[in-house]
């Protein structure tokens, strides 16, 4: 699965870049198969002003489905990196759920 991390308004470092691949990829671990890819967009909404600004935007591409887009919003990069996984992780969580009950239904 590839992880495309992208930095708006900001200079990316290694560290937080290392710290989404591996939120990511943990985040979708139960959908590996199903999941082309996740394009993590990374922002500081009002940059030098300060508050709760920084927004990661998490958009998944799943295979035979639509694009899955989830985000989350902290003063923190990391910690809205996270929340933003957690939702993921739910989100593909759910996708499984219904992808599971499609198949089984259809074999009944």
């Amino acid at each position: 699965m590839f992880v495309d991390v992208r930095a708006m308004g900001f200079r990316l470092t290694d560290a937080i870049g290392a710290h989404v691949e591996s939120r990511v990829t943990a985040a979708v671990r139960a959908l590996a198969r199903g999941v082309l890819g996740v394009t993590a967009r990374l922002e500081d909404v009002n940059a030098d002003r300060g508050g709760v600004d920084k927004r990661c935007t998490l958009v998944a591409s799943v295979r035979g489905r639509r694009t899955v887009a989830v985000e989350a919003v902290d003063r923190d990069l990391y910690v809205a990196v996270d929340k933003a996984s957690q939702r993921m992780r739910r989100m593909a969580q759910r996708l499984l759920r219904r992808r599971v009950g499609r198949e089984r239904s259809a074999r009944e």
